[in-house]
């Protein structure tokens, strides 16, 4: 017995002290990664900017934090952020020792206006620069294929093929669903175009929701075929032809000859390809050493604040917008005499009302300060439109999903589940007749109907009136234009829902117009916290 204790201290020792070592290696670790991350890179000459157009293209990628270090398979990146390609561009652009951009192709998953964003940005190298951009793929995603149509030149693997197949969506309805688990959502909504309910007690899309998604995508199918006609010199009806007969499951040599691509080489011949145009020498440089290059850019105290606005509002959701958050940011940036103008980069598809409205009021009080200009990033709708409404200059992409002025209530009516089919049964008394409003074990009443109505179509008298004064129409207009209806940035700013098209690069010109700034400094909000940072948040949460 006495031999079974000190074997059993002794593993339990050692078991203390392999957990310190580990934890040791484990912080060592950490600070290496901490340490790569913040490494500054030296160029050398006759450098080529990488870029792997694939993955997933996000608003944001912090990559000393913990989701950049998760973002990875196989050593490669999944994540693009358009923050480090913004930086990097135009510090490729301005550098001496980058010669050029190699675009490595493959399955970019990218939402359009997003899409259009990088693409906007490569043409800004180009023009900006005059140094030229070279795309291979051994496939090409449509997102990758569109972003690629820019370059100089273009070429594809040989038995590879352009994923152009044209728009679609799909919308799951659970309606049958629901009626087989004995669920009934009761809707409170206003807004003929309001759609977020539909799957909910429908099972088919409406007319009006077609109508409104039709338009959207031919809206965006439009805006990708003029750029990719305009820098291939080929026509919209031979893009189309490529599509409708499914000449992506044809021959590649097709592609060549209809002008989609320039010529077919496999990865070896490329790498022949670049020496014969850069040189012999030449170096691949990545995004990341790319941003970490020193910047050419002169500090000034005259700020820009961009903050960043990004996901479902109030959603609790990993990731997403708390406005609690954005309205204190909001604040102190308002009180804050350094920054002299306010870019508010909104990428959401809205959320809580609520929230939507205090973060509306705050941007109302810092307007009132200094100039805040909105740049719409994939979707600003519903509350994402809400809080940008009041903005002095609103900028979206012309692929912006934005509008949807509307709003609606949803709650689950789950007596038919807990009664007829698990024999669950109710009773109660209450002090007053709303008392036990919302209960889900039976359905609401006449009376609770009509209230929840009221506080719905008061909440969009609201938006709608937030909207009239932001955008300076009246109200009859704005509501000629809402309903819930989704349009496009193109289209929103023909109906004066938007001011200009362009992206973040447009709003920050418009900012420093507007604050009569000649130089000044950008700075990002919220700040991005180390790797060290996220792990202490999670651990807090």
């Amino acid at each position: 017995m006495k031999n079974f204790f000190k074997t059993t201290l002794a593993v339990f020792v050692a078991l203390i002290l392999f957990s310190v070592v580990s934890g040791i290696v484990s912080i060592s670790m950490l600070g290496a990664f901490a340490a790569i991350g913040t490494a500054e890179t030296s160029l050398e000459e006759n450098s080529v900017l990488r870029i792997n157009l694939s993955g997933s293209l996000v608003e944001r990628v912090n990559e000393d934090g913990l989701e950049y270090l998760l973002g990875q398979i196989n050593g490669e990146q999944t994540l693009l952020g358009l923050n480090d390609l913004r930086v990097s561009l135009d510090k490729a652009a301005k550098s001496d020792q980058i010669e050029g951009i190699y675009l490595n192709c493959g399955s970019l998953a990218a939402s359009p206006a997003s899409a259009q964003e990088l693409r906007s940005l490569l043409e800004k190298f180009q023009t900006e620069s005059g140094k030229p951009i070279y795309a291979y793929g051994d496939n090409y995603s449509q997102s990758a294929y569109w972003v690629a149509s820019v370059a100089d030149t273009l070429i594809l693997n040989p038995q590879g093929t352009i994923g152009l197949v044209g728009m679609a969506t799909q919308i799951p309805f659970f309606r049958e669903a629901l009626d087989k688990l004995g669920v009934k959502m009761e809707i409170f909504k206003v807004g003929t175009f309001k759609s977020a309910v539909e799957p909910y007690i429908l099972d088919e899309i409406s007319e009006p929701n077609r109508l409104q998604n039709e338009k959207m995508l031919n809206g965006i199918w439009s805006e990708m075929i003029a750029d990719i006609t305009a820098s291939r010199s080929i026509s919209a009806d031979d893009v189309n032809r490529f599509v409708d007969e499914g000449m992506v499951f044809g021959e590649s040599s097709d592609i060549v000859q209809l002008g989609l691509i320039d010529g077919l080489k496999y990865r070896n011949e490329m790498t022949v390809f670049l020496k014969k145009q850069f040189g012999q020498d030449y170096k691949m440089v990545s995004l990341k050493q790319m941003k970490s290059a020193p910047s050419t850019d002169k500090f000034s105290m005259n700020k820009i604040a961009v903050l960043y606005a990004v996901g479902e509002i109030d959603s609790g959701s990993e990731g997403e917008m708390n406005s609690e958050d954005i309205v204190k940011e909001l604040n102190r940036l308002a009180d804050n005499d350094d920054v002299k103008a306010v870019v508010l980069r909104v990428n959401s598809p809205g959320g809580s009302a609520f929230g939507s409205e205090q973060m509306w009021f705050a941007a109302k009080q810092l307007r009132a300060k200094k100039p805040l200009i909105v740049s719409m990033s994939d979707y600003a709708a519903s509350g994402g439109y809400y809080m940008s409404c009041i903005a002095d200059t609103i900028v979206a992409q012309p692929t912006t999903l934005t509008g949807s002025i509307g709003i609606f209530g949803m709650f689950p009516n789950m007596e038919k589940l807990l009664t007829d089919k698990l024999g669950l049964h109710f009773d109660g008394v209450k002090t007053n007749q709303f008392a036990d409003m919302g209960n889900m074990s039976r359905s609401f009443n006449a009376a609770e109907k009509e209230a929840m109505q009221n506080y719905i179509n008061n909440g969009y008298k609201l938006f709608v009136e937030r909207c009239a004064e932001g955008r300076g129409m009246s109200v009859e207009d704005i509501q000629k234009i809402a309903e819930g209806r989704v349009w496009t940035g193109a289209t929103a700013k023909e109906l004066g829902l938007v001011d200009e098209l362009g992206g973040l690069d447009k709003a920050i010109e418009i900012a420093s117009q507007k604050a009569d700034l000649e130089a000044y400094s950008i700075i990002n909000y919220p700040a991005q916290g180390s790797f060290f940072d996220t792990l202490l948040k999670e651990g807090k949460e």
